[in-house]
């Protein structure tokens, strides 16, 4: 997978096909976009592209609601990275957001970034798909877009694993309320994180990765290429591996949490 940061470094692809989007956590309906994006690409003999933002729009709203003061990542930059190459995307294209940024609207959007500059040929979005300044577009409004540019669209439907709506908000409850499990198989794999081993704890790397809620947890620990089941538990944003002894201080560690664990003395 071909890594683009910034406009000014794209160069341009055969046929693009775009989607466009956070795609924090890369979830199992996120896999399914990238499926038909992939899809859609090789009927036209073209290149999946998407477009994701850096830092997470979230952060840099923070200041106009209290959800975004609030905000916890799925998955940082590198994970986000790392999941979209395991999906088989070709080309990911990510975008500095800022204030600035944030104020460009969907026509503006579209006109200078995905037709002048992208070129691009189809378009692939979700089935709740808003963007731009306000949240102002959506997939009626891309159709016209489409039409007047010259390019198709195509909307995906909704996603439903185990009776559940699949979207990073739900994830995001269900960490929060501790139910790891259910949220791993919204996700598709088991929620981790990266830190660093000191004083017996995890210290997370990424100040705005999402922690589950307070409690005791399964969690499997690697460091380098060794694995380790162990107990964590969580309190006051910490994680403590009380009964990890075969870590070293200031070892780099990832963490997958498997399921909560109801412990009693």
């Amino acid at each position: 997978m071909e890594v683009v940061r910034g406009l000014e470094n794209w160069k341009p692809v055969n046929r693009p096909v775009v989607t466009v989007g956070s795609f924090d956590g890369v979830h199992a309906a996120h896999k399914c976009i990238i499926g038909l994006l992939k899809h859609e690409a090789e009927l036209i003999r073209g290149k999946s592209v998407l477009i994701t933002f850096s830092p997470h729009p979230r952060l840099v709203l923070h200041s106009f609601d209290a959800y975004s003061r609030n905000f916890g990542l799925l998955s940082t930059d590198a994970e986000k990275i790392d999941l979209l190459a395991k999906a088989g995307l070709d080309v990911l294209v990510i975008l500095n957001f800022d204030e600035a940024f944030s104020k460009i609207t969907y026509s503006g959007f579209i006109e200078n970034i995905l037709v002048n500059k992208i070129g691009v040929r189809k378009m692939v979005v979700g089935y709740n798909h808003n963007f731009g300044h306000n949240r102002e577009g959506s997939y009626e409004q891309m159709s016209e877009y489409a039409a007047r540019y010259g390019f198709a669209v195509d909307r995906f439907p909704e996603q439903i694993v185990h009776r559940q709506h699949v979207s990073s908000t739900r994830i995001r409850q269900l960490l929060e309320e501790g139910n790891v499990a259910q949220a791993n198989e919204l996700l598709g794999y088991p929620y981790g994180l990266s830190g660093v081993f000191r004083n017996g704890a995890c210290m997370v790397s990424d100040p705005h990765k999402l922690l589950p809620g307070e409690g005791n947890y399964l969690v499997k620990v690697k460091n380098g290429s060794k694995y380790n089941f162990t107990v964590g538990h969580l309190d006051n944003k910490q994680l403590s591996l009380p009964d990890l002894h075969t870590l070293r201080e200031g070892e780099e560690i990832r963490l997958s949490f498997v399921k909560r664990l109801h412990l009693y003395s």
